[in-house]
């Protein structure tokens, strides 16, 4: 939803005057909507980061950190990271003893630096180094368009054996096989959770045809995408009563 003509021209006019711009959650589609985000990096939470990738394609747009500071223009994840980006305002303006102390009448742990990762799904609790974590987060956020091994780890700034070792120390699985089953993740949510056709699902989660992903999901489940949307359906199409 658009900002009313006199908030927009409040942000316009903010922004000509070379006021720091402040983003929580998805206050960063409000102003990449006005190209006050054109050229910066910006934190947005992994569950929005492909919708806004898509249609703010020229902002640095990630969801591997918790909240981004670039110049003048500060964006968050959301949830518990607002109250991290004001942590850092805190540092930076007063001081680290007022940060800790405006922590502890949150009843937070600490305040978290923008080195600090998103919180990965609940699908790999195991997972507990930075490299891991963004590791994953990189793959959630390009689940239709796979990244290879190599690439993940070049953004990453490690080496393909170094990120391989750690998935395997901490997950007991590779890369590809924690990819693999993130992707068969979310396309069982779809299939439970949506009305999309097979083919589309398969598509949006990077197999090539609806034949090769109902092929995978089997291997990867123990049932068909078909069988998890109409359990009471027979192979011969007719329903069970």
């Amino acid at each position: 939803r658009s900002l009313s003509s006199e908030k927009e021209a409040f942000l316009l006019r903010a922004s000509g005057k070379g006021v720091p711009l402040t983003a929580l959650c998805t206050g960063s589609f409000v102003l990449a909507r006005y190209g006050l985000l054109d050229g910066y990096s910006a934190a947005v939470s992994w569950f929005h980061i492909k919708d806004f990738r898509s249609r703010f394609p020229e902002v640095n747009a990630h969801a591997d950190s918790l909240f981004t500071v670039d110049r003048g223009r500060s964006t968050c994840a959301g949830g518990t990271g607002a109250a991290d980006l004001a942590g850092h305002f805190v540092s930076q303006f007063i001081g680290q003893k007022a940060a800790e102390k405006a922590a502890k009448i949150l009843v937070l742990d600490r305040i978290r630096s923008s080195r600090d990762v998103q919180p990965v799904g609940d699908l790999f609790p195991g997972a507990s180094s930075r490299a891991v974590k963004r590791a994953l987060l990189l793959m959630e956020s390009n689940l239709q368009e796979t990244l290879s091994v190599a690439e993940i780890a070049s953004r990453l700034n490690c080496s393909r054996r170094q990120l391989e070792r750690l998935f395997g120390s901490e997950l007991g699985i590779g890369p590809m096989a924690a990819y693999l089953a993130l992707r068969v993740h979310h396309a069982k949510s779809l299939l439970e959770g949506s009305d999309l056709q097979i083919g589309d699902i398969a598509y949006r989660c990077g197999f090539t045809n609806a034949g090769h992903f109902s092929r995978v999901f089997r291997q990867q489940t123990g049932i068909t995408p078909t069988h998890l949307r109409h359990p009471n359906r027979m192979p011969g199409g007719a329903m069970i009563q």
